[in-house]
């Protein structure tokens, strides 16, 4: 299915086709959900019965996520109404992400990362007040993340904390233009 799917999706850049990379997100998952049911398997057999029963609650409580990445400290209109809309059909929760590319590590221009990583901190949490309201009258839960680097390793960063990232909606300024970007692209089934 991959490499059906693989083939079916290009990107034209400047008069060429290139091919966007899709990575299988089954082996990692389903390693966190095996070692979460062997975790339950060891409480059972040390007869916490209970604590095994949680765990396995648990993982089936977790809700499925919608990551909406936005272009810096914004998220457009189109963007907002299309993921709650998606978030709204499939029961998802919508965990909204603002990245900036200020690289927060340079110990000489230290004081003024921290002044405009503030800054771009102060402006994410404007801009996200209308996402968060319109969630908020469609039921739909909502979390609020912001993060510095790279938009792809972002990405994948949040995909690792947040168990259950099945979509990703971007903005098209957000997402890189060369290079491998993992992205949960398709659910298969459990």
């Amino acid at each position: 299915m991959l490499k059906r799917l693989r083939k079916q999706i290009l990107r034209k850049t400047k008069g060429e086709q290139k091919e966007v990379a899709l990575k299988n997100r089954q082996p990692q998952t389903l390693r966190r959900s095996i070692e979460r049911q062997t975790k339950a398997i060891a409480f059972a057999e040390a007869g916490l019965h209970e604590d095994a029963q949680n765990l396995i609650r648990a993982e089936l409580a977790e809700k499925s996520k919608v990551l909406v990445v936005g272009h810096e400290d914004t998220f457009s209109e189109p963007v907002m109404q299309y993921a709650v809309g998606l978030a709204e059909r499939m029961g998802h929760e919508i965990v909204a992400l603002n990245v900036s590319p200020v690289r927060t590590e340079s110990s000489i221009l230290e004081p003024y990362c921290d002044m405009v990583c503030e800054k771009f901190r102060a402006r994410s949490e404007e801009s996200v007040a209308g996402f968060r309201r319109a969630c908020e009258e469609k039921g739909i839960p909502f979390s609020h993340m912001i993060k510095f680097g790279e938009v792809d390793r972002c990405i994948k960063e949040i995909h690792q904390e947040h168990l259950r990232v099945e979509f990703v909606v971007a903005e098209p300024e957000s997402c890189p233009d060369e290079g491998n970007v993992t992205i949960p692209v398709f659910c298969m089934a459990r």
